[in-house]
């Protein structure tokens, strides 16, 4: 079936926290979208009369158990058992081509496991699922893009996690991604971090792994640069240009990044996108994006949260979707 054809599939995440919410904000936005809403019939008939939102309801997959009575805000296992069933069929759809795309609504991790969820995040779980044995988590914004070697990891051991292997799988990941955004752009430059502050000046030997990574990209007819002191390189985004100091010469902006763990990629990400960030998963042979933050459980409920980071994980996902081959 064609994928340009089929609906966007939403899951409703924790109920509890802004997902609902901001889809049913989204969707008031977008009216003509053509959606799968994924989630229990009554967490959004809740949400919408507190919004005042128009979103025609038929449009909810009504096929998952209610959480019954919940309080906003909150960790509960009702509330995990519902995003953990809404993450489960929003798979399934995906897999058998139901869904052009999976856009996921925040979850609490900590319902999650209440409800016997097994694996560090949606993003291991979605791999699992779809049979994704090469994956990466990407943080996409406007200004910066970046994949990560490391993701749900102590900083303390994720050195023992940056070799070659891995850095060059990440690599080839966000080279295949930024050709699959962009066509018409022959050649995406991609700047690899360092691990360590000032790159080798620190380095216990990670610096050494990430330039063969490097080296092994370029010889593949990849256009990256590395290993890059991190701060250099973001601070670079704001710059005309942006040199690489293991050659001659000034090269063009990097396109994207790959970094080395969470923080590395996460707090640029959210400096930087504030409402447009997004979170795609690269390598699963399917289309799953999310925004670009958690539940909010501060504030869920009060009917204040804004759908930027939704409506951009939904835009993504559409664009994405459209440039597939049918």
């Amino acid at each position: 079936m064609n994928p340009k054809t089929l609906p966007l599939g939403l899951s409703c995440g924790d109920p509890a926290g802004i997902g609902p919410e901001v889809i049913l904000r989204s969707l008031d936005r977008l009216p003509k979208l053509k959606v799968r809403i994924i989630g229990p019939l009554a967490v959004f008939e809740r949400a919408q009369r507190q919004l005042k939102t128009r979103v025609d309801l038929n449009l909810v997959d009504d096929a998952l158990q209610s959480p019954g009575r919940f309080d906003y805000g909150k960790v509960q296992k009702s509330c995990g058992t519902t995003s953990l069933l809404a993450l489960e069929l929003g798979t399934h759809l995906l897999k058998n081509n139901e869904i052009s795309a999976l856009v996921t609504a925040p979850v609490s991790k900590e319902s999650l496991r209440l409800a016997g969820f097994t694996f560090p995040g949606q993003t291991e779980f979605l791999a699992s699922r779809l049979g994704a044995h090469h994956t990466a988590m990407l943080a996409h914004t406007p200004r910066f893009k970046a994949v990560f070697v490391t993701i749900h990891l102590p900083l303390a051991h994720a050195f023992r996690h940056i070799t070659p292997e891995a850095v060059l799988e990440k690599i080839r990941l966000l080279d295949e991604f930024l050709k699959h955004e962009s066509p018409a752009v022959k050649r995406s430059a991609i700047g690899v971090l360092a691990f360590n502050p000032h790159a080798r000046e620190f380095s216990l030997g990670e610096e050494d792994w990430i330039a063969e990574a490097v080296s092994a990209a370029r010889k593949a007819g990849i256009d990256a640069y590395g290993p890059l002191p991190a701060d250099a390189a973001i601070a670079a985004l704001s710059a005309p240009r942006s040199l690489d100091r293991s050659t001659t010469g000034a090269l063009p902006k990097y396109s994207a990044f790959v970094c080395m763990y969470h923080d590395q990629a996460m707090i640029p990400a959210k400096l930087l996108g504030r409402d447009e960030g997004v979170n795609a998963t690269l390598g699963l042979g399917r289309i799953r994006t999310s925004p670009l933050h958690g539940t909010a459980f501060d504030i869920a409920g009060k009917g204040i949260a804004r759908p930027g980071s939704m409506l951009a994980a939904i835009r993504l996902a559409l664009r994405l979707a459209r440039a597939r081959p049918a």
